[in-house]
C-alpha cells in the first residue's frame, strides 16, 4: 500500500517538472521568436518611391525606365517625417563616407582683408616748376637732359637779361646817391635816397637775386650780365623746356623738378568696402616684382568723391570706385612713379559676433539656410539672417545659438536629403494619411498599398502634384 502510494507521489512530482520546463521552453522560444517579429515591425516597408522622382510610388519593388531600384520608404521614416519636417537622420557609416564635416558657432572678431592696387604718385607739394621772371637769353645751360638728380641751391641756367643788368645800374646809383647824401643837413634829401635804394634792392628780389648776390653787388660795385636760375629742392629734372641759346618771356616754363623722397599712393576702393575704411587704417603695400618687399601705410586721406582724383562729373559717373591715398617714405628711391602696389587693408567689420564659416551657408536668392548637426545623428536644415561677412566667416544675426553645430561639408547632399524628406512626407500626408493613423500593418496587401506598378504622376486642380497609383480609377 505504502509502495503504491509512493509511486503516486512520483508520478505527480514528474508531471509537474516536465510540465514546467515545457512551459520555460515554450516561453523563451516565442520570446525568441517575438524579437524579429517586431523589428520586422519596426521597419515596415510601406512602398517604394522612384528615385528620380519622389512623386512616382509602387508597392512592389521594381526599376525606373534607367534601371535603378525603387527606394524603400517605412513607417518610422513617415512617422519621423511628419513630427520633424525636414530633419534627416544619418548613420555614423553614412557620414564617413559622405565626408559630413561640422563645425561650432562661436563669438569671434570677423575681419575683412580688402585687397586693391595702388599707383605711385608725387607728393603734390613736392612737385616745383622753374619758370623766369625776367625776359631773356639762355647762356649757359646746366641741366641739360632730363632725369638728372639736382640738390637744393645747384644752378640749373645762367639767363642773360637786359632788364637784369638795367635793374642792377640803378641799385648801384640808388646806393652811391645815398652814399653822397649822408651828410646833408636835410632829413628829407636822406629819407628820399634811403626809398630809392630800397625799392630799387626789392626790384632785384621780385627778380630772384639773391640777398647774397645783392651783398656781392653792394660790395664790388660790378654788375652781373647774368641770373643763375637755382633749383629750389632736391629731386630730379622730369621735363626740361628750354635749350642753350634760346629766347625765353617771364613766366615761361623752364624746367620741372619732382622731389622722390616722399612718395603718395592711390589705391580704389569699391563703393561697398568704403564703411569698412578709415582715416589711419594700416595697410600692406608691397611690389608685384618682390612680394616679400612689403611697406607698412596707413590711409592717410579718403576723398570725397567717386572718379579721379580730381572731381569731375563725367567721370564720377562712370567709376564707381573711390580713391584712398597713403604717404610713404622713398630715400632710396625704390619706389618709382608709376609704379604700381598690391595693397592689403585688413577691416574689422564685427566685434563678437556669432559666426559661422561661410561654406556651412546655403544662399538659394531668397533665404539663407544652414544644416544644424544635432550630435545624436540627425540635421536640421535651419533658416538664418547672417550680417557681415569677414574672411571665410558670417555674422550670424538670427536663427542660430552660441554652441550649436552647423555641417561645413556635404551639407548640399544633406539639404538635397532633407527637401526630398520633407516631400515625401507631404506625400504620405496625402496619399498614405489612414497608413500614418494605424493602419500601417496592412498597407503590404495590394489592395491597401499606395499604387500598384510604377505610379503615375496627376496634378491636382490648385495644388501640387500627387502620385497617382495604377489602380486608381478603376
Amino acid at each position: 500500500m505504502n509502495n503504491k502510494f509512493l509511486s503516486v507521489i512520483v508520478l505527480l512530482i514528474g508531471a509537474v517538472l516536465g510540465g514546467a520546463t515545457v512551459y520555460i521552453y515554450s516561453g523563451v522560444k516565442d520570446q525568441k521568436e517575438a524579437v524579429p517579429v517586431l523589428a520586422k515591425a519596426e521597419r515596415r516597408i510601406i512602398y517604394y518611391r522612384n528615385p528620380m522622382n519622389p512623386e512616382v510610388t509602387s508597392p512592389t519593388p521594381m526599376k525606373d525606365p534607367m534601371g535603378m531600384d525603387y527606394v524603400p520608404v517605412y513607417a518610422d521614416e513617415i512617422k519621423e517625417a511628419e513630427e520633424a519636417p525636414g530633419v534627416v537622420r544619418i548613420t555614423p557609416e553614412r557620414i564617413q563616407k559622405t565626408g559630413v564635416k561640422s563645425e561650432e558657432a562661436v563669438t569671434r572678431e570677423l575681419k575683412r582683408v580688402i585687397r586693391t592696387v595702388g599707383r605711385v604718385e608725387p607728393v603734390e607739394d613736392k612737385v616745383f616748376i622753374i619758370n623766369a621772371k625776367v625776359s631773356g637769353w639762355v647762356e649757359k645751360l646746366y641741366v641739360s637732359q632730363t632725369d638728372e638728380m639736382v640738390s637744393p641751391g645747384e644752378k640749373l641756367l645762367e639767363l642773360y637779361s637786359p632788364d637784369l643788368v638795367s635793374a642792377q645800374e640803378e641799385y648801384l646809383l640808388a646806393l652811391k646817391s645815398l652814399e653822397d647824401v649822408k651828410m646833408s643837413p636835410y632829413d628829407e634829401v636822406k629819407t628820399g635816397a634811403a626809398s630809392l635804394l630800397k625799392a630799387a634792392r626789392q626790384r632785384l628780389k621780385y627778380w630772384d637775386i639773391s640777398d647774397d648776390q645783392i651783398k656781392k653787388l653792394s660790395e664790388t660795385g660790378k654788375i652781373s650780365r647774368t641770373l643763375a636760375i637755382r633749383a629750389p629742392s632736391n629731386g630730379s629734372v622730369t621735363e626740361k623746356m628750354v635749350v642753350e641759346g634760346q629766347k625765353i618771356e617771364s613766366g615761361e616754363p623752364l624746367f620741372k623738378i619732382i622731389d622722390h623722397s616722399k612718395v603718395w599712393i592711390y589705391g580704389e576702393i569699391y563703393e561697398y568696402e568704403i564703411p569698412y575704411i578709415k582715416v589711419g587704417q594700416k595697410a600692406l603695400l608691397s611690389p608685384s616684382y618682390s612680394p616679400n618687399e612689403a611697406y607698412t601705410g596707413r590711409i592717410e586721406h579718403i576723398y570725397s568723391h567717386l572718379g579721379s582724383i580730381r572731381y569731375t562729373q563725367e567721370e564720377g559717373t562712370e567709376v564707381r570706385t573711390a580713391k584712398v591715398r597713403f604717404a610713404l617714405p622713398n630715400m632710396d628711391h625704390k619706389l618709382k612713379l608709376g609704379m604700381y602696389l598690391n595693397v592689403e587693408i585688413a577691416a574689422l567689420v564685427a566685434k563678437g559676433a556669432l559666426s559661422v564659416p561661410d561654406s556651412a551657408v546655403i544662399d538659394s536668392g531668397t533665404r539663407k539656410v544652414v544644416i544644424v548637426d544635432r550630435r545624436d545623428g540627425t540635421f536640421e536644415p535651419r533658416a538664418i539672417e547672417t550680417g557681415a561677412k569677414g574672411e571665410g566667416y558670417f555674422e550670424v544675426k538670427r536663427g542660430l545659438e552660441k554652441g550649436e553645430w552647423v555641417v561645413t561639408s556635404a551639407n548640399f547632399l544633406i539639404d538635397s536629403e532633407s527637401n526630398l524628406k520633407a516631400a515625401i512626407g507631404s506625400l504620405a500626408g496625402h496619399q498614405h494619411g489612414s497608413a500614418l493613423k494605424g493602419e500601417v500593418k496592412d498597407a503590404e496587401t495590394p489592395s491597401q498599398a499606395p499604387g500598384a506598378g510604377e505610379g503615375i504622376v496627376k496634378e491636382s486642380p490648385g495644388g501640387p502634384k500627387v502620385p497617382r497609383t495604377s489602380h486608381e480609377g478603376h
